[in-house]
């Protein structure tokens, strides 16, 4: 049945949806949780960004240990069924897209849905589409999105009930929990696990570190905040990209990396939400140190 829907969904494939579903399928892709972020790290709140990014990490984190128990191939590998886009790598159950973008919607939801009546539908009509763009692109079968939006929900008030009752500063509680995550990392070994672990440990670092020694007030006037944005998300772009050539792949097949990549997967993405976290607000302060507002 699951087979039978995605079918269903690509009998409609033409051009015009071809682009409207990769257009959408982007809003659960790592590139635009990067954008948004750093804005929300850069240019909003800094305490809000860290649970924004705790959130949507520790749920990829847990996705993937989902993908790795379950092991279900994904629909493209049916001669019926096409890859539309590039070939995602890895298990099929739960989708990561899908689990992704609600799992930002739901955070984002929380601090804008009730300033305007329009962010909360607009905010889960892109989940939906992006549920519906994972089944039509030929990645993800119907209960693959629904599963990763439930977990996300999951992982999501989980933590919003345990949170208050949890006495240990969060950053102690990741500290406390690197050697699980290393443990689980012999057990997991895929890419978005290492990816996530790695920048959960980044970012707390940059984080504890930066408020502890360079304490930067990231609410500044426009013309600053465009000018330190971009300079900020064009660094965390050259390293995002540029640290593959300074740690490479032992070989050329992105969709069979050995452990030892995975390693270097992390090590890139551990150093670029360091970036995130510490050194761009050490380099907004050195440049803009003087322009600081009182936070809101």
């Amino acid at each position: 049945m699951d087979l039978r829907i995605v079918e269903f969904f690509q009998s409609f494939s033409n051009g015009f949806l071809d682009i409207f579903f990769k257009f959408f399928n982007e809003f659960g892709d790592e590139l635009v949780f990067l954008i948004i972020a750093s804005i929300l790290w850069w240019l909003i709140n800094k305490e809000y960004a860290y649970r924004f990014m705790m959130i949507f990490l520790t749920s990829v984190a847990i996705n993937d240990i989902f993908k790795n128990i379950v092991a279900r191939p994904r629909p493209y590998t049916f001669d019926s069924v096409v890859s539309v886009t590039e070939p995602t790598y890895g298990y099929s159950f739960p989708s990561g897209h899908a689990q992704n973008s609600m799992a930002m919607a739901l955070v984002l939801n929380e601090r804008y849905g009730k300033l305007k009546s329009w962010v909360t539908p607009i905010l889960f009509t892109i989940v939906g589409l992006v549920m519906i763009a994972r089944i039509y692109l030929g990645q993800h079968y119907l209960t693959d999105v629904l599963a990763g939006a439930i977990v996300a929900v999951g992982v999501y008030y989980a933590i919003l009930k345990i949170s208050p009752y949890v006495k240990i500063k969060t950053n102690r509680v990741v500290y406390y929990s690197i050697p699980l995550l290393i443990f689980i990392g012999f057990f997991i070994v895929d890419k978005n696990y290492y990816v996530a672990a790695a920048s959960i440990l980044g970012l707390t670092l940059g984080y504890d570190l930066e408020l502890k020694y360079i304490k930067y007030n990231v609410k500044a006037p426009l013309k600053i905040q465009i000018i330190k944005y971009i300079i900020g998300l064009s660094i965390a772009l050259i390293l995002k990209e540029g640290l593959k050539f300074v740690f490479p792949y032992s070989g050329n097949d992105d969709l069979n990396l050995t452990q030892f990549d995975l390693v270097l997967d992390g090590l890139r993405y551990f150093i670029l939400t360091l970036w995130l976290s510490l050194g761009a607000m050490a380099l907004f302060k050195k440049l803009f140190g003087k322009y600081e507002t009182l936070s809101l």
